[in-house]
Protein backbone atom coordinates (compact mmCIF):
# COMPACT_ATOMS: atom_id res chain seq x y z
CA UNK A 1 0.00 0.00 0.00
CA UNK A 2 1.69 3.28 -0.77
CA UNK A 3 2.28 5.24 2.06
CA UNK A 4 1.46 8.27 0.84
CA UNK A 5 -2.22 7.41 0.78
CA UNK A 6 -2.21 7.22 4.97
CA UNK A 7 -0.76 10.61 5.30
CA UNK A 8 -3.19 12.30 3.29
CA UNK A 9 -6.88 11.78 5.07
CA UNK A 10 -8.81 12.82 2.08
CA UNK A 11 -7.08 10.80 -0.64
CA UNK A 12 -8.98 7.00 -1.85
CA UNK A 13 -7.99 3.87 -1.62
CA UNK A 14 -9.69 1.98 -4.88
CA UNK A 15 -9.87 -1.77 -5.49
CA UNK A 16 -6.85 -2.02 -7.11
CA UNK A 17 -4.60 -0.82 -4.71
CA UNK A 18 -5.91 -3.38 -1.83
CA UNK A 19 -5.22 -6.92 -3.13
CA UNK A 20 -7.43 -9.03 -1.37
CA UNK A 21 -10.66 -7.06 -2.47
CA UNK A 22 -12.68 -9.19 -5.01
CA UNK A 23 -11.46 -9.01 -8.21
CA UNK A 24 -14.68 -8.76 -9.97
CA UNK A 25 -16.37 -5.76 -7.75
CA UNK A 26 -18.26 -3.51 -9.84
CA UNK A 27 -17.79 -0.53 -7.34
CA UNK A 28 -14.61 1.33 -5.67
CA UNK A 29 -14.60 1.10 -2.04
CA UNK A 30 -13.94 4.43 -0.70
CA UNK A 31 -12.10 4.71 3.11
CA UNK A 32 -11.37 8.25 4.78
CA UNK A 33 -8.70 8.12 7.48
CA UNK A 34 -9.87 11.07 9.68
CA UNK A 35 -7.02 12.72 11.97
CA UNK A 36 -7.09 12.00 16.00
CA UNK A 37 -9.51 15.15 17.47
CA UNK A 38 -8.04 17.97 19.09
CA UNK A 39 -9.68 18.95 22.33
CA UNK A 40 -10.96 22.25 21.49
CA UNK A 41 -13.23 21.17 18.65
CA UNK A 42 -14.88 18.53 20.52
CA UNK A 43 -18.12 19.78 18.53
CA UNK A 44 -20.59 22.30 20.86
CA UNK A 45 -23.76 20.08 20.99
CA UNK A 46 -21.41 17.05 22.69
CA UNK A 47 -19.59 20.25 24.98
CA UNK A 48 -22.89 20.88 26.19
CA UNK A 49 -23.99 17.40 27.37
CA UNK A 50 -20.76 16.87 29.20
CA UNK A 51 -21.38 20.40 30.94
CA UNK A 52 -25.12 19.73 31.83
CA UNK A 53 -24.12 16.81 33.37
CA UNK A 54 -21.52 18.37 36.01
CA UNK A 55 -24.05 20.49 37.12
CA UNK A 56 -25.76 20.43 40.51
CA UNK A 57 -29.39 19.40 40.98
CA UNK A 58 -31.24 22.28 40.72
CA UNK A 59 -34.98 20.69 40.06
CA UNK A 60 -35.28 19.05 43.36
CA UNK A 61 -33.82 20.44 47.02
CA UNK A 62 -31.86 22.94 45.22
CA UNK A 63 -35.39 24.41 44.37
CA UNK A 64 -36.49 24.28 48.20
CA UNK A 65 -36.78 27.61 50.08
CA UNK A 66 -34.71 25.93 52.83
CA UNK A 67 -31.28 24.14 51.18
CA UNK A 68 -30.11 21.61 53.09
CA UNK A 69 -26.51 21.36 54.22
CA UNK A 70 -25.75 18.24 52.26
CA UNK A 71 -27.33 20.10 48.85
CA UNK A 72 -24.65 23.18 49.41
CA UNK A 73 -22.22 20.64 49.83
CA UNK A 74 -22.78 18.87 46.55
CA UNK A 75 -23.36 21.97 44.59
CA UNK A 76 -20.30 23.70 46.06
CA UNK A 77 -18.27 20.25 44.37
CA UNK A 78 -20.79 20.76 41.31
CA UNK A 79 -19.87 24.18 40.75
CA UNK A 80 -15.84 23.93 41.50
CA UNK A 81 -15.75 21.05 38.64
CA UNK A 82 -17.66 22.95 36.32
CA UNK A 83 -15.70 26.03 37.32
CA UNK A 84 -12.23 24.58 36.24
CA UNK A 85 -13.87 22.81 32.95
CA UNK A 86 -14.50 26.38 31.77
CA UNK A 87 -10.90 27.06 32.25
CA UNK A 88 -9.63 24.54 30.03
CA UNK A 89 -9.65 26.98 26.90
CA UNK A 90 -11.58 29.88 25.34
CA UNK A 91 -13.77 27.50 23.08
CA UNK A 92 -14.55 25.97 26.02
CA UNK A 93 -15.26 28.77 27.87
CA UNK A 94 -17.28 30.23 25.59
CA UNK A 95 -19.47 27.15 25.59
CA UNK A 96 -19.89 26.51 29.13
CA UNK A 97 -20.13 30.35 31.06
CA UNK A 98 -23.71 30.19 30.23
CA UNK A 99 -23.88 27.12 32.40
CA UNK A 100 -21.92 28.66 35.47
CA UNK A 101 -24.00 31.99 35.42
CA UNK A 102 -27.42 30.75 34.48
CA UNK A 103 -28.57 29.76 37.85
CA UNK A 104 -27.17 31.50 40.50
CA UNK A 105 -27.84 30.22 44.65
CA UNK A 106 -26.12 32.59 47.35
CA UNK A 107 -25.19 31.16 50.25
CA UNK A 108 -22.51 33.18 51.59
CA UNK A 109 -22.70 37.44 51.22
CA UNK A 110 -19.17 37.46 49.89
CA UNK A 111 -20.73 35.29 46.80
CA UNK A 112 -23.05 38.17 46.18
CA UNK A 113 -20.48 41.11 46.18
CA UNK A 114 -18.72 38.74 43.69
CA UNK A 115 -21.32 38.87 41.84
CA UNK A 116 -21.98 42.22 41.89
CA UNK A 117 -18.40 43.17 40.78
CA UNK A 118 -18.32 40.38 37.94
CA UNK A 119 -21.69 41.33 36.29
CA UNK A 120 -20.97 45.10 36.71
CA UNK A 121 -17.38 44.48 34.73
CA UNK A 122 -19.02 42.50 32.41
CA UNK A 123 -22.78 43.16 31.15
CA UNK A 124 -22.47 40.21 29.19
CA UNK A 125 -22.15 37.57 32.08
CA UNK A 126 -25.58 39.73 33.15
CA UNK A 127 -27.50 38.90 30.44
CA UNK A 128 -26.62 35.24 31.53
CA UNK A 129 -28.34 35.03 34.79
CA UNK A 130 -32.20 33.39 34.16
CA UNK A 131 -32.57 33.09 38.12
CA UNK A 132 -31.13 34.29 41.76
CA UNK A 133 -31.87 32.27 45.13
CA UNK A 134 -30.72 34.28 47.86
CA UNK A 135 -30.58 32.64 51.40
CA UNK A 136 -27.30 33.71 52.76
CA UNK A 137 -26.69 34.90 56.67
CA UNK A 138 -27.29 38.45 56.94
CA UNK A 139 -26.14 40.52 59.71
CA UNK A 140 -27.41 43.45 61.45
CA UNK A 141 -24.26 45.34 59.99
CA UNK A 142 -24.70 43.75 56.17
CA UNK A 143 -28.60 44.55 55.98
CA UNK A 144 -27.97 47.89 54.43
CA UNK A 145 -24.89 46.39 52.09
CA UNK A 146 -26.44 43.24 50.79
CA UNK A 147 -29.89 45.18 50.31
CA UNK A 148 -28.33 47.40 47.88
CA UNK A 149 -25.87 44.83 46.80
CA UNK A 150 -28.98 42.95 45.55
CA UNK A 151 -30.57 46.28 43.79
CA UNK A 152 -27.41 46.82 41.90
CA UNK A 153 -27.40 43.36 40.25
CA UNK A 154 -31.29 43.44 39.13
CA UNK A 155 -30.84 46.64 37.72
CA UNK A 156 -28.52 45.21 35.21
CA UNK A 157 -29.83 41.85 34.63
CA UNK A 158 -32.47 41.94 31.91
CA UNK A 159 -32.92 38.02 31.62
CA UNK A 160 -34.05 37.25 35.35
CA UNK A 161 -37.08 35.63 35.34
CA UNK A 162 -36.89 33.89 39.14
CA UNK A 163 -35.99 35.79 42.17
CA UNK A 164 -36.15 34.13 45.83
CA UNK A 165 -35.07 36.17 48.76
CA UNK A 166 -34.98 33.77 51.75
CA UNK A 167 -32.25 35.21 54.41
CA UNK A 168 -31.08 33.54 57.36
CA UNK A 169 -31.61 36.10 60.35
CA UNK A 170 -30.89 35.90 64.00
CA UNK A 171 -33.46 35.54 65.75
CA UNK A 172 -31.97 37.30 68.67
CA UNK A 173 -32.48 40.75 66.93
CA UNK A 174 -36.03 41.20 67.04
CA UNK A 175 -37.09 43.43 64.67
CA UNK A 176 -34.12 42.40 61.91
CA UNK A 177 -36.42 40.29 59.71
CA UNK A 178 -38.90 43.37 59.19
CA UNK A 179 -36.02 45.86 58.55
CA UNK A 180 -34.40 43.79 56.00
CA UNK A 181 -37.38 43.67 54.07
CA UNK A 182 -38.34 47.25 54.43
CA UNK A 183 -34.98 48.07 52.73
CA UNK A 184 -35.61 45.27 50.27
CA UNK A 185 -39.31 46.79 49.65
CA UNK A 186 -38.20 50.36 49.43
CA UNK A 187 -35.11 49.97 46.83
CA UNK A 188 -35.99 50.54 43.28
CA UNK A 189 -35.29 47.17 40.96
CA UNK A 190 -35.79 44.56 43.94
CA UNK A 191 -39.29 45.06 44.15
CA UNK A 192 -40.75 44.76 40.93
CA UNK A 193 -38.23 41.57 40.53
CA UNK A 194 -38.61 39.15 43.18
CA UNK A 195 -40.50 36.33 42.60
CA UNK A 196 -40.60 34.04 46.01
CA UNK A 197 -39.79 35.95 49.93
CA UNK A 198 -39.23 33.81 52.99
CA UNK A 199 -39.24 35.60 56.27
CA UNK A 200 -39.93 35.17 59.56
CA UNK A 201 -41.86 37.72 60.86
CA UNK A 202 -42.38 38.98 64.31
CA UNK A 203 -45.16 40.69 66.05
CA UNK A 204 -44.10 43.45 63.99
CA UNK A 205 -46.90 41.67 61.41
CA UNK A 206 -49.22 44.51 60.85
CA UNK A 207 -46.23 46.69 59.13
CA UNK A 208 -44.39 43.77 57.47
CA UNK A 209 -47.63 43.01 55.76
CA UNK A 210 -48.07 46.65 54.67
CA UNK A 211 -44.91 46.05 52.93
CA UNK A 212 -45.86 43.66 50.47
CA UNK A 213 -48.10 45.10 47.79
CA UNK A 214 -44.58 46.93 46.44
CA UNK A 215 -43.80 43.20 45.39
CA UNK A 216 -46.09 43.52 42.43
CA UNK A 217 -44.61 40.22 41.05
CA UNK A 218 -44.79 37.47 43.68
CA UNK A 219 -45.61 33.99 43.07
CA UNK A 220 -44.54 32.30 46.27
CA UNK A 221 -44.61 33.62 50.07
CA UNK A 222 -43.47 31.88 53.38
CA UNK A 223 -44.49 33.60 56.21
CA UNK A 224 -43.27 32.14 59.61
CA UNK A 225 -44.93 34.20 62.23
CA UNK A 226 -44.27 34.66 66.25
CA UNK A 227 -47.04 36.33 67.36
CA UNK A 228 -48.17 37.55 71.09
CA UNK A 229 -51.48 37.66 72.96
CA UNK A 230 -51.79 41.83 72.55
CA UNK A 231 -50.62 42.14 69.36
CA UNK A 232 -52.50 44.12 66.86
CA UNK A 233 -54.56 42.53 63.63
CA UNK A 234 -53.94 43.72 60.33
CA UNK A 235 -56.52 45.74 58.93
CA UNK A 236 -55.26 47.05 55.14
CA UNK A 237 -56.76 45.59 52.11
CA UNK A 238 -53.54 43.37 50.31
CA UNK A 239 -53.63 42.36 46.96
CA UNK A 240 -51.25 40.19 45.36
CA UNK A 241 -52.33 39.51 41.56
CA UNK A 242 -50.20 36.56 40.86
CA UNK A 243 -49.37 35.10 44.09
CA UNK A 244 -49.79 31.25 43.46
CA UNK A 245 -48.04 29.49 46.78
CA UNK A 246 -48.59 30.72 50.73
CA UNK A 247 -47.19 29.02 53.52
CA UNK A 248 -47.34 29.90 56.68
CA UNK A 249 -45.59 28.40 59.83
CA UNK A 250 -46.57 29.78 63.13
CA UNK A 251 -46.58 28.15 66.95
CA UNK A 252 -50.01 27.42 68.83
CA UNK A 253 -51.53 30.38 70.66
CA UNK A 254 -55.03 31.53 71.30
CA UNK A 255 -54.75 34.71 69.40
CA UNK A 256 -53.62 32.40 65.98
CA UNK A 257 -57.20 31.96 65.14
CA UNK A 258 -57.96 35.72 65.01
CA UNK A 259 -55.13 36.56 62.88
CA UNK A 260 -56.04 33.84 60.65
CA UNK A 261 -59.71 35.50 60.45
CA UNK A 262 -57.74 38.37 60.13
CA UNK A 263 -55.38 37.22 57.15
CA UNK A 264 -58.78 35.81 55.39
CA UNK A 265 -60.75 39.33 55.65
CA UNK A 266 -57.45 41.24 54.33
CA UNK A 267 -56.16 39.03 51.78
CA UNK A 268 -57.10 39.32 48.01
CA UNK A 269 -55.42 36.43 46.02
CA UNK A 270 -57.03 35.82 42.72
CA UNK A 271 -54.09 33.63 41.50
CA UNK A 272 -53.20 31.32 44.82
CA UNK A 273 -53.61 27.62 43.68
CA UNK A 274 -51.13 26.25 46.61
CA UNK A 275 -51.95 26.33 50.60
CA UNK A 276 -49.40 25.32 52.91
CA UNK A 277 -49.94 25.60 56.40
CA UNK A 278 -47.51 23.88 59.16
CA UNK A 279 -48.30 24.17 62.66
CA UNK A 280 -48.26 21.75 66.18
CA UNK A 281 -51.59 23.06 66.11
CA UNK A 282 -52.41 22.91 62.14
CA UNK A 283 -56.27 21.86 61.64
CA UNK A 284 -59.41 22.41 62.95
CA UNK A 285 -61.08 26.01 63.35
CA UNK A 286 -58.01 27.89 63.46
CA UNK A 287 -57.50 27.36 59.39
CA UNK A 288 -61.22 27.18 58.26
CA UNK A 289 -61.18 31.26 57.70
CA UNK A 290 -58.46 30.70 55.22
CA UNK A 291 -59.79 28.02 53.63
CA UNK A 292 -63.27 29.16 52.96
CA UNK A 293 -62.17 31.92 51.88
CA UNK A 294 -59.76 30.53 49.06
CA UNK A 295 -60.74 26.61 48.94
CA UNK A 296 -62.49 26.95 45.94
CA UNK A 297 -59.31 28.07 44.03
CA UNK A 298 -56.99 25.20 45.64
CA UNK A 299 -55.18 22.64 43.97
CA UNK A 300 -52.83 21.41 46.95
CA UNK A 301 -52.74 21.99 50.39
CA UNK A 302 -50.18 20.87 52.76
CA UNK A 303 -51.37 19.99 56.40
CA UNK A 304 -48.25 19.01 58.59
CA UNK A 305 -48.45 19.16 62.32
CA UNK A 306 -44.65 19.07 63.16
CA UNK A 307 -44.13 15.65 66.32
CA UNK A 308 -41.39 17.71 68.23
CA UNK A 309 -39.86 16.27 71.77
CA UNK A 310 -39.57 18.88 74.62
CA UNK A 311 -36.75 18.58 76.47
CA UNK A 312 -36.67 18.59 80.06
CA UNK A 313 -33.13 18.33 81.99
CA UNK A 314 -31.40 15.38 81.08
CA UNK A 315 -34.92 13.50 79.93
CA UNK A 316 -36.78 13.65 76.63
CA UNK A 317 -40.10 13.94 76.55
CA UNK A 318 -42.21 12.72 73.42
CA UNK A 319 -45.93 13.67 73.53
CA UNK A 320 -48.47 11.20 72.25
CA UNK A 321 -48.99 11.70 68.43
CA UNK A 322 -51.68 13.96 67.10
CA UNK A 323 -55.21 12.59 66.56
CA UNK A 324 -55.99 11.77 63.29
CA UNK A 325 -56.34 14.87 60.84
CA UNK A 326 -60.36 16.06 60.17
CA UNK A 327 -59.94 15.61 56.29
CA UNK A 328 -63.55 15.77 56.06
CA UNK A 329 -64.48 19.20 56.66
CA UNK A 330 -60.99 20.33 54.86
CA UNK A 331 -61.94 18.41 51.60
CA UNK A 332 -65.66 20.05 51.78
CA UNK A 333 -64.49 23.65 51.62
CA UNK A 334 -61.88 22.53 48.66
CA UNK A 335 -63.92 21.16 46.03
CA UNK A 336 -61.65 21.18 42.99
CA UNK A 337 -58.07 20.15 44.94
CA UNK A 338 -55.97 17.93 43.38
CA UNK A 339 -53.21 17.12 45.91
CA UNK A 340 -53.63 16.97 49.53
CA UNK A 341 -50.30 16.43 51.92
CA UNK A 342 -51.45 15.57 55.54
CA UNK A 343 -49.52 13.73 58.45
CA UNK A 344 -51.11 10.83 60.13
CA UNK A 345 -50.38 7.83 63.08
CA UNK A 346 -53.97 6.56 62.49
CA UNK A 347 -56.73 5.53 59.50
CA UNK A 348 -57.57 8.31 57.52
CA UNK A 349 -61.98 8.62 56.90
CA UNK A 350 -62.58 10.02 53.78
CA UNK A 351 -65.22 12.31 52.10
CA UNK A 352 -66.97 12.26 48.77
CA UNK A 353 -64.63 14.04 46.43
CA UNK A 354 -64.60 14.47 42.94
CA UNK A 355 -61.39 15.77 42.01
CA UNK A 356 -58.42 14.36 44.60
CA UNK A 357 -56.21 12.29 42.44
CA UNK A 358 -53.09 12.11 44.79
CA UNK A 359 -52.91 11.55 48.77
CA UNK A 360 -49.35 12.03 50.54
CA UNK A 361 -48.92 11.03 53.78
CA UNK A 362 -46.12 11.90 56.56
CA UNK A 363 -45.65 8.90 58.35
CA UNK A 364 -42.89 7.85 61.40
CA UNK A 365 -40.58 5.33 59.42
CA UNK A 366 -42.38 1.92 61.49
CA UNK A 367 -45.13 2.53 58.68
CA UNK A 368 -42.91 2.11 55.85
CA UNK A 369 -43.43 -1.71 54.53
CA UNK A 370 -42.78 -2.55 51.32
CA UNK A 371 -45.76 -4.88 50.90
CA UNK A 372 -48.63 -1.52 51.25
CA UNK A 373 -49.87 -2.47 54.22
CA UNK A 374 -49.48 0.33 55.65
CA UNK A 375 -51.17 2.43 52.98
CA UNK A 376 -54.09 0.53 53.23
CA UNK A 377 -54.39 0.19 56.32
CA UNK A 378 -54.31 4.29 56.81
CA UNK A 379 -56.78 4.82 53.51
CA UNK A 380 -58.26 1.80 53.25
CA UNK A 381 -60.14 0.43 50.53
CA UNK A 382 -63.84 1.38 51.51
CA UNK A 383 -61.98 4.82 51.75
CA UNK A 384 -60.28 5.31 48.23
CA UNK A 385 -63.98 4.37 46.50
CA UNK A 386 -65.22 7.85 47.75
CA UNK A 387 -62.23 9.07 45.40
CA UNK A 388 -63.34 8.69 41.78
CA UNK A 389 -60.04 9.97 40.56
CA UNK A 390 -57.49 9.21 42.77
CA UNK A 391 -54.49 7.45 41.31
CA UNK A 392 -52.57 6.65 44.49
CA UNK A 393 -51.70 7.48 47.95
CA UNK A 394 -47.96 7.61 48.72
CA UNK A 395 -46.23 7.25 51.97
CA UNK A 396 -43.39 10.02 53.16
CA UNK A 397 -41.07 9.97 55.51
CA UNK A 398 -41.47 12.54 58.55
CA UNK A 399 -37.74 12.08 59.01
CA UNK A 400 -37.14 14.22 55.77
CA UNK A 401 -39.24 17.19 57.21
CA UNK A 402 -35.94 18.67 58.36
CA UNK A 403 -33.76 17.37 54.97
CA UNK A 404 -36.30 18.63 52.48
CA UNK A 405 -39.28 20.27 54.41
CA UNK A 406 -42.68 20.19 53.52
CA UNK A 407 -42.51 21.56 50.20
CA UNK A 408 -41.29 18.03 49.11
CA UNK A 409 -44.40 16.35 48.19
CA UNK A 410 -43.81 19.73 45.27
CA UNK A 411 -39.91 19.06 44.80
CA UNK A 412 -40.52 15.25 43.77
CA UNK A 413 -44.72 14.62 42.88
CA UNK A 414 -45.86 11.32 43.30
CA UNK A 415 -45.92 10.51 39.31
CA UNK A 416 -42.29 10.56 39.20
CA UNK A 417 -41.72 7.57 39.26
CA UNK A 418 -44.15 4.87 37.52
CA UNK A 419 -45.40 1.57 38.89
CA UNK A 420 -42.19 -0.35 38.65
CA UNK A 421 -39.43 2.49 38.88
CA UNK A 422 -37.06 3.84 41.00
CA UNK A 423 -35.47 6.89 41.63
CA UNK A 424 -32.33 7.77 44.35
CA UNK A 425 -30.85 10.84 45.04
CA UNK A 426 -27.28 10.37 46.97
CA UNK A 427 -26.09 12.99 49.03
CA UNK A 428 -23.05 13.10 51.57
CA UNK A 429 -25.07 11.94 54.70
CA UNK A 430 -28.09 10.23 53.40
CA UNK A 431 -29.73 8.47 50.38
CA UNK A 432 -33.10 9.30 49.50
CA UNK A 433 -35.08 6.95 48.00
CA UNK A 434 -38.49 7.17 45.98
CA UNK A 435 -40.16 3.58 45.07
CA UNK A 436 -43.49 3.44 44.18
CA UNK A 437 -45.75 4.54 46.68
CA UNK A 438 -42.98 5.31 49.38
CA UNK A 439 -40.55 8.35 49.15
CA UNK A 440 -37.90 7.56 52.49
CA UNK A 441 -34.39 8.16 53.88
CA UNK A 442 -32.39 4.27 52.48
CA UNK A 443 -29.60 5.21 55.04
CA UNK A 444 -32.19 4.61 57.96
CA UNK A 445 -33.55 1.40 56.76
CA UNK A 446 -31.37 -0.40 54.61
CA UNK A 447 -33.55 -3.85 54.81
CA UNK A 448 -36.25 -1.96 53.23
CA UNK A 449 -34.43 -0.74 50.71
CA UNK A 450 -33.62 -4.13 49.74
CA UNK A 451 -36.84 -5.91 50.02
CA UNK A 452 -38.01 -3.00 47.78
CA UNK A 453 -36.13 -4.45 45.12
CA UNK A 454 -37.76 -7.71 45.09
CA UNK A 455 -40.93 -5.60 45.43
CA UNK A 456 -40.13 -3.80 41.46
Amino acid sequence: MDPMLLMNPSSTITYDQVPDMDANADCTEIYQVLPPMHITEIPVEILSVIMEFTMPPTQHFLDSTVIARDNRSSRSCSLQTLRNIVLVSRYWYNVGISFLYRHVVILQSKQLFALAHAVSNNRSLSELILSLHLQCYVSVSQAVTVSMTLDDILAVTPNLTKVTIAPILNSRHFFLGHEFLRMVALAQNTPSRTTDLHFRINPTLIETLNLLPAFTCLTTFHIDMLIGRNDALPTGHIHLAFLEELHITWQPHQHVMNVFSALAEILSLPSLRRLLLTSPAAGGATIEPLLRKFGHSLHFVSLVRPHIKNVHLRFYHSPPPPPPPLVTPLLSMCPNLRHLAIDTHFPIRMPMHAHLTWVDLWVPIKFLDPSEQSAVALVPHEERVKLPSLRGVRLLDRSLLPFSGVRTPLLIPPDMVGSTESVTWTYPSLDLRHDPGLLYRQMMDNVLAESMEHRL
